[in-house]
């Protein structure tokens, strides 16, 4: 993953060149600019200035990633995006004659064969073929788009005064240009041309009768199979450990996969969640990264977080600065990419909260749309931002696009049992089990991050 930007203005190089800069973490390895349909990449100084540039720089994960911006006749490109799918696309639409090794690529093709002079409805037309995490701009020399994954694992601001328009992968870089009335783009719209504009619907849960056993069979295909193609192509991974169910079917699924895989858990000295993890690590055979922390580690970061996921909020600084000093860790040991279990909470009832709705179901189902629907800015752009700090891609297999489409059609007496459940999550717990996670972490009680 990267970062991007874009502006348009009045002779914008100078503002683009500031807001790239301060978002240099994201994106250490390489830096690109468009302007005036000319793209620069080892020359970016000698950029044209213009009234719209756009701007991305490269964190190259497995060697072979391209610098960008992408150009294809009159289509540029800068993403900041993992598609998972571009192989079956590549078969599927017969491209050939790629003049790059990155992945990203694959959007100007699916935007080239559908373009027919409307921008907009090309992307919206090769959206719907995306399986994968991204944001990115792109434009065919006169109009612009912006869009972001469906959940919007990645990140998009924006923020406008009346000389200029700027979008952004993080808030700095918009402040960075005295652009403070910042928003982020919401996954069900994009940015065309300066305007919002709505492409597609919230999510909706859609409960079938369909039996536990079937759908447990459904989720051990789509969990695997989403594992699977987030670690395509690397050697080794890590991944934010705590020994609950969530990252431990993962640690499951990565070794079975032969991923060389390292756990990191931080935790206070007496902390469950270190505990519970050295017992797993050691039973698997995996092997553990731990940092043991205190209060004076805790005072010392609490405004480095704070500035990191631009975001006081005491409950997200609490477990952004666990993911930060956790990404850290693997930082340290060279790794480029980071798996978590974000999500698993929000598809299969896991928070306690759930349970006070049992007895409303009605209002259950709302809670759970509206926390899938909400993770963007709620718990997906803090945890991006915690890690990228580090220079860290986060990927996270439970918001899988198969993922939740299953998800969202499990009944919730699948997951929630009564009004005193201390477990919840009982599919996927049963699904952890079969594949492989110990009983004693399959059906373990679990705290949040934070706490644990």
């Amino acid at each position: 993953m990267c970062s991007i930007a874009g502006i348009r203005g009045q002779h914008v190089k100078k503002q683009l060149f500031s807001m790239i800069e301060v978002l240099k973490h994201r994106g250490p390895d390489a830096t690109g600019i468009y302007s005036n349909n000319k793209i620069y990449h080892d020359d970016i100084e000698d950029a044209q200035d213009s009234n719209f540039m756009l701007a991305h720089n490269l964190l190259s994960i497995v060697g072979n990633n391209e610098i960008q911006p992408l150009q294809m006749g009159n289509f540029t490109l800068a993403a900041n995006a993992e598609i998972y799918n571009f192989n079956e696309l590549m078969k599927k639409h017969g491209f050939k004659d790629f003049k790059t090794r990155s992945d990203c690529e694959i959007i100007l093709k699916l935007v080239e064969k559908y373009y027919e002079n409307d921008l907009m409805e090309a992307v919206l037309k090769s959206i719907r073929e995306l399986d994968g995490d991204y944001a990115f701009s792109i434009t065919d020399g006169e109009n612009y788009i912006v869009v972001r994954d469906n959940v919007g694992v990645k990140p998009v601001y924006y923020s406008r005064d009346e000389n200029t328009f700027a979008f952004a992968s993080e808030k700095r870089a918009l402040r960075e240009i005295n652009l403070n009335d910042i928003h982020s783009l919401k996954p069900t719209h994009a940015l065309y041309n300066d305007k919002t504009i709505k492409i597609r619907e919230e999510y909706q849960r859609f409960e079938e009768n369909i039996s536990y056993t079937h759908l447990k069979e459904m989720l051990k295909e789509n969990i695997t199979s989403s594992v699977q193609k987030r670690v395509q192509n690397l050697d080794e991974v890590a991944l934010l450990f705590s020994a609950g169910v969530d990252s431990t079917l993962i640690a499951v699924l990565l070794k079975r996969y032969g991923v060389d895989t390292t756990l990191y858990t931080v935790g206070t000295k007496n902390s469950q969640d270190l505990q519970y993890a050295r017992k797993t690590a050691d039973d698997m055979g995996l092997p553990l990264k731990t940092w043991i922390i205190d209060e004076e580690i805790i005072e010392e970061n609490f405004i480095p977080t704070l500035n990191i996921i631009e975001d006081s909020n005491l409950m997200k600084l609490g477990v952004g600065m666990t993911i930060n000093l956790t990404s850290r860790l693997a930082s340290k040991d060279g790794h480029r990419v980071m798996l978590s279990g974000q999500g698993a909470d929000e598809l299969f009832c896991g928070y306690n909260r759930y349970k006070r709705k049992y007895d409303n179901n009605e209002k259950l189902q709302k809670e759970l749309e509206y926390d899938l629907n909400n993770m963007y800015h709620v718990n997906l752009e803090r945890d991006d931002k915690a890690t990228m700090a580090n220079s860290i891609e986060l990927r996270v297999p439970y918001l899988d696009k198969n993922v939740i489409r299953t998800a969202l059609k499990t009944p919730t007496a699948y997951m929630l049992e009564s009004p005193e459940d201390n477990l919840r999550k009982h599919i996927l717990r049963d699904v952890a089990h079969e594949l492989g996670v110990p009983e004693y972490i399959a059906y373990r009680p679990k705290k949040a991050a934070q706490y644990g």
